[in-house]
C-alpha cells in the first residue's frame, strides 16, 4: 500500500535542536504515512503562515500562538497538537470553523507540579526563604526569643491551618492527595465538580467565597479562562485571612500581579509563592519581584526530564493518529478531522 505525504512543522522552544529521533520512532507506528518534520523555533505569525504553507499539522509549546490570522492563512492544516495541558494561546473558534483538530496532553506534569505546588506551601508555612537570608545576613537562633524575626514571621503547624485548593482537576486533585497526610483541614472550590466527588477524597466542598475567607494557605490549580482571568484581584485579597499565604502554579493572568503586591506591602497576606506570572517571561524591574515575602520560579513546575520525554512522546502521537484517519484521544476541538 502506497504511503500518503503528511507534513509537520514543530514550533517548540523546549526541543528544538534536540532532534527528531522521537518523532521518527513514533512514525514507523504509521506504514500509511510518509512523515516529513520541519522544526522551527519562537516564529512569528508571518514566519509561521510562510514555513507551514502546505502542512498537514502544527505542534506548537507554550510560548507560541495559533491566532485566527494563522489558521486562516493555511487552509490545508488539520491538526494543532498543543505541548501542554493548557490552550490559551490558540484560537479554538477558528479552529472549530476551519475543522482543524486541537489535541493537547492533560496528564502532562501532573505529579511535577503538584510536587512542586506542596514545595512552595511547605517554604511558606516554614519561613525558609527569609530564614536563609537572616542567617547569611548574620543572625542565627539558638533557641532565643528572636526565632520569630530570624523566621521572617510566626510559624504555625501546618496540622492547625486549613488549606484551600481551587480547582480539582488533575493537578488539584494531586496537591490534595499529598497534603493529606499532614493531617490539614482541606477545602475546594470547583463549580464544574460534584461535590459528592469532592467529599469523597476527603475535602470539604465549599464556594470560592467561603475557601478565599476561611483558608490559611491558598493554592491556585485551576485553566486559565475569560471567567478566571483576575479571579484574584483587590476585593479577593480584602477577603483573605490576616496572614493568609497564596499560592499559584497554574496561570499568572488568574492572579492580579499589582493587587497581590499592595497586599503583601500591607502585609495582609502575610507572603505569597508563585510559578507563574501575569507578564511572562518577567522583567527584572517588575515592581511584584521587589515585594517583601514573595517567592518565584520561573514557570519550572512542570519541568523533569521524564515529564517532557513522555510530553513529547504522547502530543505527536495524538497528531499522527489524526492524519491517519484516526481519533485523538485528548482534544478541545472535535477528535476527528471530518
Amino acid at each position: 500500500m502506497a504511503s500518503r505525504d503528511v507534513r509537520v512543522v514543530i514550533t517548540s522552544d523546549r526541543f528544538y535542536g534536540t532532534g527528531t529521533d522521537i518523532e521518527r520512532s513514533i512514525a514507523e507506528r504509521y506504514p500509511g504515512l510518509a512523515v516529513e518534520v520541519e522544526t522551527l523555533l519562537a516564529p512569528d505569525d508571518d514566519t509561521m503562515i510562510a514555513v507551514a504553507h502546505g502542512a498537514d499539522a502544527i505542534v506548537t509549546a507554550s510560548i507560541d500562538a495559533v491566532p485566527r490570522r494563522v489558521i486562516e492563512a493555511l487552509p490545508g492544516l488539520r491538526v494543532i497538537g498543543r505541548y501542554a495541558v493548557g490552550y490559551d494561546n490558540i484560537d479554538l473558534d477558528a479552529a472549530q470553523e476551519h475543522g482543524v483538530v486541537v489535541t493537547h496532553y492533560p496528564g502532562y506534569c501532573t505529579d511535577e507540579v503538584a510536587d512542586h505546588a506542596l514545595s512552595l506551601i511547605l517554604a511558606l508555612n516554614r519561613r525558609l526563604v527569609p530564614s536563609d537570608r537572616r542567617l547569611r545576613e548574620g543572625h542565627w537562633v539558638g533557641h532565643s526569643l528572636d526565632t520569630a524575626f530570624v523566621a521572617g514571621g510566626e510559624i504555625w503547624p501546618l496540622r492547625e491551618q486549613t488549606i484551600g485548593v481551587v480547582g480539582f482537576g488533575r493537578i488539584g486533585r494531586a496537591v490534595v492527595a499529598r497534603l493529606q497526610p499532614f493531617g490539614c483541614r482541606i477545602v475546594v472550590a470547583d463549580p464544574y465538580v460534584d461535590p459528592t466527588m469532592i467529599q469523597a477524597a476527603g475535602p470539604d466542598p465549599v464556594s470560592l467565597e467561603d475557601l478565599i475567607m476561611t483558608s490559611d494557605v491558598v493554592t491556585i490549580h485551576c485553566p486559565l479562562t475569560p471567567g478566571t482571568r483576575h479571579l484574584f484581584g483587590p476585593e479577593q485579597f480584602r477577603a483573605m485571612r490576616p496572614g493568609s499565604m497564596l499560592v499559584n502554579t497554574a496561570r499568572g493572568p488568574i492572579v492580579d500581579g499589582a493587587a497581590l503586591a499592595a497586599a503583601l506591602r500591607a502585609g495582609h497576606l502575610q507572603c505569597a509563592a508563585l510559578d507563574v506570572m501575569e507578564h511572562e517571561p518577567v522583567a527584572t524591574d517588575d515592581p511584584l519581584l521587589q515585594t517583601p515575602n514573595l517567592i518565584v520560579t520561573p514557570h519550572s513546575a512542570y519541568y523533569s526530564e521524564r515529564s517532557m520525554e513522555v510530553l513529547r512522546r504522547e502530543t505527536y502521537v495524538d497528531v499522527l493518529a489524526v492524519l491517519a484517519g484516526g481519533t485523538a484521544r485528548t482534544t478541545i476541538t472535535p477528535a476527528r478531522v471530518a
